[in-house]
């Protein structure tokens, strides 16, 4: 009988409790609903309801003090009922701070006061009707944004006015322990696609600071957004990876390919140096980066294993008929060449588009230092400095001073100088120029190749001659039996060169293996013509590009009547005879190699989130900036 009876004086106790502790649950929230009308920030729930429990549980010990004679017993009780008006202060500890209306802060400070001076009225209906219109008007906006979408999200308040009439204030630094919420419906997600931050190399860090900014200047409290660096830096990676992935997925272009890759030699998080080849493709309206893996060595089988491997997980090695490349060995090397090594893996022949820059870039490197000495530095220091010092000369007035204007022992000293300097000036105007500003022409580059030789070999300057002829010999790459078809484009070629050229192409058998790239002596240049290098192998770049010869047959004064020559047209002109595409991916990855991330993968994805803004974006313009959608 007694066990029973402890079980149920204990099973009542507990029953009470309960009902307390929900009890105190419920006034809780009302408690909360009133400061949320009120606008003043708040503690956590739990924490009110423990304040609410714990006067329970004061009136509890009090009530049963009540009939004690003692002195002190009374006294607590008469403090306990007085303070009862009081106010059940539950606001943050840093409410004043967090407030921004000063009729809020008014009316909490007299809320502390004895006697509590101001007062609250019922519910604010207008508040209450925005409320609902505003979750109205955000399910909408949910069902109509497009599934599967990545946003970098932050949380913000959402108000109908920004007057303190019919605005609701809601409790920030969620970080802090006891930090009340305010009610869900009245949080809203805003979701904004944002990209310029990884384009302009920003850190979550610094993207934080410029949203709090750039809130506070449109009229928003920083403080009513939820910012984080974590958070930020989190979805940037994920978005980055959803965009990378996206990119790759809707890749797929049917025009013809040129494969574009350029190496440099860059550092690492780690503190070492490694290789890093940019990888690319062009073709008709087309030009995308594949990547810029690093390399485990610089040698061509490395390079040709890379650009492989990247054009397979693009899934457009079957696309590519051309390959652009610097000329060094270890690009064209015959055995070990990544040119020879790349065609092997593909399984069929390229068409060889070695950059034009580069061949004259070498020629006029061969005539400076033949007029003014070699260079011991990867950089001729003289340019260098030149380069430096541009910004500071006034362009617009160029005075260069005479021997009269500067000093005896400058002008016998430097006469040496004086006279190289006017050696290499005159065989860059005279010779070097044209054909460097025509050199990304495709159409124009067996003519310009074959008229370059010929101008060299009648120079004046027998030691520029002979150097610039020699390193330009090594390069006719454009003179060969498969692109000596490219002339047949040329609008500046007579008719009757173009006749013979289709002549040759038609009839003339070629080699069985026919060179990359030819051997010229000097002694042939002169009399030398486009249509002598011609043979049937010529056809093979019509047929690598998919282009008609349908207007071979037709007469060359009407073959801008032909659409096969036309579409022929249009094919040539989008080939890139320079490597500038390359240069450029290598320019993209200096600029974020150790920026925003360690990781090689995000690395990757971020190269192809900027290079997708570059597009979307090229200039900084308002015409060239983003329009928003409008609503159907």
């Amino acid at each position: 009988m007694e066990t029973f009876y402890d079980d149920f004086s204990t099973h009542t106790r507990k029953r009470r409790r309960r009902c307390a502790q929900q009890s105190a649950a419920e006034a809780a929230k009302e408690v909360l609903d009133f400061w949320t009308r009120a606008r003043i920030p708040t503690i956590a729930e739990t924490s009110v309801r423990r304040k609410i429990t714990g006067l329970f549980d004061e009136w509890k010990i009090l009530s049963k003090s009540k009939n004690n004679s003692g002195v002190t017993p009374a006294e607590k009780q008469k403090t306990f009922q007085e303070s009862l008006p009081d106010l059940l202060d539950i606001a943050h500890s840093d409410a004043l701070t967090l407030m921004t209306i000063p009729e809020d802060k008014e009316f909490l400070l007299a809320q502390r006061e004895k006697g509590r001076r101001s007062s609250m009225a019922g519910l604010d209906k207008k508040l209450k009707e925005s409320v609902c219109r505003r979750e109205s008007s955000l399910s909408r906006s949910r069902q109509q944004t497009p599934k599967g979408e990545e946003m970098v999200e932050l949380e913000s308040s959402s108000s109908e006015s920004s007057s303190p009439a019919n605005t609701a204030n809601t409790s920030t630094s969620s970080s802090d322990a006891g930090v009340a919420s305010p009610p869900k419906r009245l949080r809203t997600r805003g979701t904004k696609s944002v990209l310029s931050p990884d384009r302009t190399g920003v850190s979550s860090r610094q993207a934080l600071r410029i949203v709090a900014a750039t809130a506070s200047s449109l009229g928003h409290d920083p403080q009513e957004l939820v910012l984080n660096p974590e958070s930020i830096r989190q979805a940037r990676a994920k978005y980055r990876s959803t965009l990378a992935k996206d990119i790759k997925e809707t890749f797929s272009p049917l025009t013809p390919l040129t494969v574009h890759w350029d190496g440099k030699i860059l550092p690492q998080d780690d503190g070492t140096r490694a290789e890093r080849l940019a990888i690319l493709v062009t073709g008709e309206g087309v030009e995308k980066l594949l990547g810029v893996p690093k390399l485990h060595s610089g040698t061509g089988d490395a390079a040709a294993t890379a650009v492989f491997e990247a054009l397979e997980d693009w899934g457009v090695q079957e696309r590519v008929v051309a390959m652009c490349f610097d000329t060094t060995s270890a690009n064209t090397g015959a055995i070990n060449g990544a040119c020879t090594i790349l065609q092997q893996k593909i399984g069929r022949p390229l068409v060889s588009l070695a950059c034009r820059h580069h061949v004259h870039e070498l020629v006029l490197e061969k005539a400076f230092s033949t007029c003014l000495g070699s260079s011991s530095g990867p950089e001729i220091t003289i340019f260098s400095r030149f380069k430096d010092y541009w910004s500071y000369i006034n362009q617009s007035a160029i005075n260069p001073p005479t021997n009269e204007d500067l000093p005896e022992t400058l002008v016998s000293k430097r006469d040496d100088l004086i006279q190289a300097l006017q050696r290499f000036s005159s065989f860059a105007t005279e010779i070097y120029v044209l054909r460097w500003f025509e050199s990304t022409v495709p159409s124009y580059a067996p003519a310009n190749d074959l008229g370059f030789a010929k101008d060299i070999l009648q120079y004046h300057d027998e030691s520029i001659r002979k150097a610039c002829f020699t390193t330009l010999s090594r390069h006719f790459w454009y003179l060969s039996e498969d692109l000596i078809g490219l002339s047949l484009f040329d609008s500046r070629l007579p008719v009757s060169d173009k006749q013979a050229i289709v002549q040759a192409i038609l009839y003339d058998e070629g080699a069985e293996e026919p060179a990359k790239r030819i051997n010229l002596p000097s002694s042939q240049v002169p009399a030398a013509t486009l249509p002598s290098f011609a043979t049937k192998n010529s056809l093979r770049l019509f047929e690598a590009l998919d282009i008609k010869t349908d207007f071979l047959s037709a007469n060359p004064r009407k073959w801008q009547e032909e659409e096969s020559y036309v579409e022929a047209c249009r094919r040539i002109e989008g080939l890139r005879v320079v490597n500038d595409t390359a240069e450029r991916g290598v320019a993209l990855i200096q600029s974020f190699n150790l920026r925003l991330t360690k990781d090689e993968e995000q690395r990757q994805f971020l190269l192809q989130v900027v290079e997708a803004h570059r597009h979307q974006q090229p200039g900084t313009s308002k015409a060239s900036l983003p329009r928003p959608s409008r609503p159907q």
